[in-house]
């Protein structure tokens, strides 16, 4: 049995338009943890809390890991994510496999383990904001 040969031209075209697919994916995920980011520094201001946020290595290609975009969305209602307790910092990834937006929130809970919690946009503000929405992003 032969090898089979792929055309140069082909195969630089092939590797230049997936790497542009997975930029573009990746860069879709950050650009919606960024939207996110916003509507709970808004939400958060409405009842007079602060809130700050933080997407470190945002600018970089990334490919989904188990389920999740790697990159991560940092917030923090104690002051500046730089500055703040790491055990008060929430941390917030985009789930990759779902055909609707979803995130997925982890924090370090009271009794010393880890809370999860998963939620379309609305629901993920006012679970971490505390705001009352008053409607549903639930899809009806």
């Amino acid at each position: 049995m032969g090898t089979h040969k792929t055309h140069p031209k082909l195969e630089q075209a092939l590797t230049r338009g997936d790497l542009a697919i997975r930029q573009a994916n990746s860069v879709r995920a950050t650009a919606v943890l960024q939207a996110l980011a916003k509507m709970i520094v808004d939400a958060s201001d409405t009842i007079g809390v602060e809130a700050f946020t933080s997407i470190p290595d945002g600018e970089r290609i990334y490919d989904p890991e188990g389920g999740l975009w790697p990159q991560t969305l940092l917030i923090s209602l104690d002051g500046p994510v730089e500055e703040a307790d790491p055990d008060e910092i929430r941390k917030v990834w985009l789930l990759a496999d779902t055909p609707s937006v979803v995130f997925r929130l982890e924090w370090q809970r009271a009794d010393g383990k880890v809370g999860r919690h998963e939620a379309r946009p609305l629901a993920m503000v006012a679970f971490i904001s505390d705001v009352d929405i008053p409607w549903s992003d639930d899809e009806e």
